[in-house]
């Protein structure tokens, strides 16, 4: 397995992903929750996720290709374009951080299934993500950046309040801000390499 492809995509899929920009609105869905309630509501939300992350990756392309008859470009040139989407909504409107919000499950495995495993952490632009990765670098690495980019959040969901008291709101709204800005970007190059196969 290429490690430095599993590194950088580890790297793509954690901004995609935005634990860190996204603790606010962890914190708000579980309000009131005691302390053993989130850990439950987080431990469900972390492994509902790495399970949907790997379907994906496992079967996605077949459901797309075979189901659905989509191709890899075409997927790439939508991706990109979802990444760009999403970022843009995150940077300036908040229109699907404040759906997130309007959910009001209270069942710890609720809350930990959805919101928090879908779509925050296994959002369309992560699932995306993960299927990106296979088609380039193979199962192992697509497989191995999902594992490193949810053991670091499942880290900070364990120890969120304290990552919040230390880091405050303002700054986890520019770490958010910083890693929208990176998405866009890649969702631009996804864009751009989906549409140039048909200008060929």
């Amino acid at each position: 397995m290429n490690w430095t492809a599993a590194f950088k995509s580890a790297l793509i899929l954690f901004a995609i992903v935005n634990p860190i920009g996204s603790i606010p609105i962890f914190l708000q869905v579980t309000n009131n929750m005691t302390g053993s309630e989130k850990r439950r509501a987080f431990k469900t939300g972390v492994l509902s996720a790495a399970t949907i992350l790997i379907i994906f990756i496992v079967a996605g392309k077949q459901i797309l290709t075979h189901v659905f008859q989509i191709q890899l470009n075409d997927l790439m040139a939508a991706g990109g374009l979802l990444l760009l989407i999403i970022a843009i909504d995150h940077l300036i409107f908040g229109a699907l951080a404040r759906g997130v919000l309007e959910k009001k499950q209270l069942k710890p495995h609720h809350v930990g299934a959805m919101p928090i495993a879908c779509p925050i952490l296994a959002g369309p632009g992560a699932m995306m993500t993960v299927l990106m990765t296979s088609s380039e670098y193979g199962f192992l690495t697509a497989v191995s950046s999902v594992i490193m980019v949810l053991g670091i959040t499942w880290l900070i969901l364990r120890y969120i309040d304290v990552l919040y008291h230390f880091l405050g709101d303002i700054i986890c709204t520019v770490l958010s801000k910083i890693l929208c800005l990176f998405i866009a970007a890649i969702g631009i190059r996804l864009l751009m390499l989906g549409l140039s196969h048909y200008f060929k």
